[in-house]
């Protein structure tokens, strides 16, 4: 319930808001609304137990694509804010090499009903690599006087407090799941609480928006 209530809050905000969002914004909404389009459809799968594995409904192969899609967004959005840092060409490069590798793990390497822990982790270490890239870049040309009326300042946060606060979950997830379902149901709350600080903070920069 916390993580469906803390992804429409953007969702709704960005959608107020969106004649006010410039370019970067845009691009970042663009990543909620396929976020919130994800949650549903997992919910309807879960109720209706649409995609089953071993008798149980299972979502993972939904968590492969999410992965893919997840990641061509945010890449499209930090190859547009670090334009002036990182040339366009070496992060289409990036983004398709790692689309590449996506595809070859969910159709050679790994089942679809299995946790992508590795594809995940390698995502997050290179999204959290382009969120330090634009701390270097706002600090390197200190041209933002205020940096709370910022927006962009609140996304790349909530970028680098979620997807470095995940990494080890993400790598560490199917092993925790064989040693105790329990546990990682414990472990889950982790997951929930640092993706509601995420959107709250994608949020607040939705609403600070005024290009």
């Amino acid at each position: 319930m916390y993580n469906w209530v803390s992804i429409l809050i953007p969702f709704f905000i960005g959608i107020y808001r969106y004649k006010h969002l410039d370019k970067s914004l845009r691009l970042f909404l663009y990543f909620v609304i396929y976020g919130t389009v994800n949650e549903i459809i997992s919910r309807i799968i879960i109720r209706y137990g649409l995609i089953t594995y071993d008798g149980e409904t299972n979502t993972l192969p939904l968590s492969h694509l999410y992965l893919m899609l997840e990641f061509l967004l945010l890449g499209f959005f930090y190859s547009y804010i670090l334009k002036d840092i990182i040339n366009k060409r070496l992060m289409v490069i990036l983004i398709v090499l790692f689309e590449v590798y996506c595809i070859i793990n969910t159709m050679f390497l790994q089942s679809v009903f299995l946790y992508p822990a590795l594809p995940l982790a390698i995502g997050k270490i290179l999204i959290v690599g382009f969120s330090m890239l634009f701390l270097y870049k706002i600090m390197t040309e200190a041209r933002i006087l205020n940096l709370w009326k910022e927006p962009l300042i609140f996304l790349n946060l909530a970028v680098l407090i979620y997807y470095a606060g995940n990494l080890f979950y993400s790598l560490l997830f199917n092993l925790i799941l064989d040693y105790s379902r329990e546990f990682a149901k414990i472990t889950n709350y982790y997951f929930v609480g640092l993706n509601t600080l995420f959107y709250i903070l994608v949020a607040i920069g939705f609403w600070k928006s005024d290009r």
